[in-house]
C-alpha cells in the first residue's frame, strides 16, 4: 500500500503529464503527405508533395478566438515547388497586414485543389 504522500506525488505526476500532453499544439493535420507546412519566425513555408500541380491554394494564418483570418493566395504550385510567404503577405479581410506582436495564433491553415478538383487541406499549429 501507498503512503499518502507517495499516492499524492503520484496523482501529481499523472496530473502534469496530461496537461503537458494536452498542451504540446498538437500535430499537422490532413493531408500532410501532399502539402508541407513550416512555420518559422518570419515566414510560412508551404512545398507541394502531392505528385501534381495544387491550383486555388490559400494559406490562411488562424487567430485565437473570433477574430478574422489573415490570408494570402497562390495561383499555382508546380510539383515540388517551395513558397516562402512572408507574414507580411497576410491580410485580413480589411487589408491590415499580419504582425505576430498585435495578434496571438492558433495554427496555420493550407487548403488546395489538385487537377481533379479533390479538396486537399492540411492544419498545422503555430509552434513558437
Amino acid at each position: 500500500m501507498l503512503l499518502p504522500s507517495r499516492r499524492s506525488r503520484l496523482a501529481m505526476a499523472a496530473v502534469f503529464m496530461l496537461t503537458a500532453a494536452g498542451c504540446g499544439g498538437g500535430a499537422p493535420t490532413g493531408d500532410i503527405d501532399k502539402i508541407q507546412v513550416t512555420i518559422t519566425p518570419f515566414e510560412v513555408i508551404v512545398t507541394n508533395t502531392a505528385g501534381r500541380a495544387l491550383f486555388e491554394v490559400k494559406v490562411e494564418i488562424m487567430p485565437v478566438g473570433p477574430a478574422t483570418h489573415f490570408t494570402t493566395n497562390v495561383p499555382r504550385m508546380e510539383n515540388g515547388e517551395r513558397r516562402n510567404l512572408s507574414h507580411t503577405l497576410f491580410t485580413d479581410r480589411d487589408g491590415v497586414p499580419f504582425s505576430p506582436r498585435n495578434v496571438k495564433v492558433s495554427g496555420v491553415m493550407v487548403t488546395a485543389k489538385d487537377m481533379d478538383g479533390k479538396e486537399l487541406k492540411v492544419e498545422v499549429p503555430w509552434k513558437q
